[in-house]
């Protein structure tokens, strides 16, 4: 699935009309980081609908304990043991190529979980792609930064 969504982004860029380049489009940008904050928001409140509004039917979510397909990934944010209590995304850099995107950032997580409170940091990537009119995520990866990494 992780490879499908590679393929997916390889073609999009690739595709007539995609730029060679990222270009600067700061109305993407803001709409981009809007979205990001969106989901950061919908992990808070567990709101799997919001997540599914945010996410493409074919979204892959992969972390450091592997790679999962849209419902478990969902299913993964929206449930288990942690509570998360505040998110916020910071870092945020958007690269545009026509209707496909990446951001890069780093989201700050805090909240409480099995082994008492937490507040963790993760680098992540994600994939946009401009489909039916509207931004959707098709790919995301991100990994629990050790402390002290700047």
């Amino acid at each position: 699935m992780h490879r499908l969504a590679s393929v997916f982004l390889a073609l999009a860029l690739l595709a007539p009309g995609a730029q060679s380049q990222a270009m600067r489009n700061p109305a993407a940008e803001r709409q981009l980081f809007k979205l990001e904050d969106d989901f950061s928001r919908a992990v808070i409140a567990r709101d799997a609908k919001a997540l599914k509004r945010l996410v493409a039917p074919g979204w892959v979510y992969s972390d450091e304990s592997g790679v999962m397909a849209r419902d478990p990934g969902i299913d993964a944010f929206v449930g288990g043991p942690d509570t998360v209590t505040a998110s916020s995304n910071s870092g945020m850099r958007a690269m545009v190529y026509g209707t496909t995107a990446v951001v890069i950032g780093v989201l700050h997580m805090s909240g409480r979980g099995e082994h008492g409170t937490f507040n963790r940091r993760y680098r992540y990537t994600d994939t946009w792609v401009k489909l039916d009119g509207r931004w959707q995520c098709v790919a995301s990866q991100d990994y629990l930064m050790p402390e002290g990494t700047p």
